[in-house]
């Protein structure tokens, strides 16, 4: 009966059906067929988001939306522009270097492609630069913004498998400075190959002036960060205090927030936070019916008879996980796969955290690649390229980061150290 649901699932994504609304119809049969009391289903749909760390993601979303429409974005981008826009390539140095300081304050993907893409693809547009170069190295700089921390499908993860969110912000740090730095070699090769104009270097003056306009965005990662470090807050507060902060910058100091714009914002949180709510509730009730039928514990037992290495189950996982991005939406994907996943993963000795970070960085990817990548879609929609061109375009990025991938399988002390040392 157990492997029966898992397949009626599956049936109705290939199908379509929005997620939230599958899983919820599959485990309602279930109860139904099996004679489950429904008053257990509404108990456990309640208890999927009847936690406290997940009041998190709705702040995340909210500061990330505040800090677009607040103007910090053109800051940010005028900010990494002074810094390194006199290299060759500069303009894709700055697209790169922008999306990783973002990443310390949106902590999702199309956060970033639809905050700073917009203005990273006009202007890379207006000096020379090809229009699906431009729309690409858009969309892989993006994916930094839920490594770098703070992370909603990181605070998805540590709820939905139990640890340390504080530990799985501190171990995407490294995993996106790699990722930052990967990328800005690969546009430096594509810039001299190419030949990509190269702009004026800016005199100290200048970068004063945009560090002084990007410094107020600059502080919250730090905010963030070094509150959770230090014990003054949780996660959850984190992303309050940020939403406060930044609230406060775009209302009162840059006063580029108008009330107008604030009801779009608390609007925007409200319709993203109830659908990844939707889908943790049902998914939490889903995750109940696998539990009761053993499904996890079959899983792992079949693998474990098949398979004897972490690696080889990382590699497998990560395999898995890296498919099911570019079908599913990644919170679903966690919460469904996790309670299957983690105690296998436990059994062979490998470190949840360093799954979680995989396994976000999987998610993020998932974003680039039709046929449901968010991202993917955010940005043809904003630069008006072809679905086809843009997936020409992206393939060089995609095997950038499948090889940093690899890289954080086979050592996993690139995402481990900096957890077990700080905390």
């Amino acid at each position: 009966m157990g492997m029966s649901i898992v397949i009626q699932l599956l049936g109705f994504l290939v199908l379509t059906v929005p997620v939230g609304f599958a899983l919820g119809y599959v485990v309602f049969n279930y109860f139904l067929v099996n004679g489950v009391p429904l008053t257990n289903l509404i108990q456990t749909i309640g208890q999927g988001v009847n936690n406290f760390t997940f009041l998190a993601v709705p702040f995340y979303i909210m500061a990330g939306q505040l800090m677009n429409t607040g103007g910090m974005t053109n800051a940010i981008f005028g900010f990494a522009n002074a810094l390194v826009g006199h290299i060759r390539g500069g303009l894709g140095h700055v697209n790169i270097l922008a999306s990783m300081i973002f990443a310390g304050m949106s902590g999702a993907a199309v956060a970033d492609a639809a905050g700073l893409g917009t203005v990273e693809i006009k202007a890379m547009l207006d000096n020379g630069y090809d229009l699906d170069y431009s729309v690409a190295v858009t969309a892989a700089s993006a994916t930094i913004g839920p490594i770098i921390p703070p992370s909603i499908i990181m605070v998805v993860y540590g709820i939905t498998a139990n640890v340390s969110i504080g530990k799985l912000f501190l171990g995407g740090i490294i995993p996106g400075i790699l990722m930052g730095v990967s990328m800005l070699g690969l546009n430096h090769y594509f810039a001299v190959k190419r030949d990509f104009p190269v702009s004026n270097i800016s005199d100290l003056q200048t970068v004063g002036s945009a560090f002084r306009k990007a410094l107020p965005a600059l502080v919250l990662p730090l905010i963030i960060v070094g509150g959770i470090l230090s014990g003054f807050f949780t996660p959850t507060e984190a992303g309050a205090v940020a939403t406060v902060y930044a609230l406060i910058l775009g209302v009162l100091v840059n006063r580029e927030v108008s009330l107008a714009d604030l009801k779009e914002i608390f609007l925007d949180t409200m319709l993203q936070s109830a659908q990844v709510g939707f889908i943790v509730a049902t998914a939490a009730a889903f995750s109940w019916v696998l539990t009761f039928e053993q499904v996890p514990v079959r899983v792992a037992n079949y693998l474990t008879e098949a398979i004897h290495s972490p690696v080889v189950l990382l590699l497998a996982l990560n395999a898995i996980y890296f498919l099911l991005g570019a079908i599913m939406e990644a919170s679903a994907i966690v919460i469904m796969t996790v309670p299957i996943v983690m105690p296998l993963a436990m059994k062979m000795g490998i470190d949840p955290i360093h799954l979680g970070v995989l396994v976000a960085i999987n998610m993020s990817v998932g974003t680039l690649t039709p046929p449901v990548g968010i991202v993917m879609y955010v940005l043809t929609e904003i630069s008006g390229i072809s679905v086809r061109d843009y997936t020409k375009a992206m393939l060089p990025w995609l095997g950038l980061l499948v090889a940093i991938i690899l890289f954080l399988i086979f050592f996993p002390p690139a995402i481990t150290w900096l957890p077990n040392l700080l905390m």
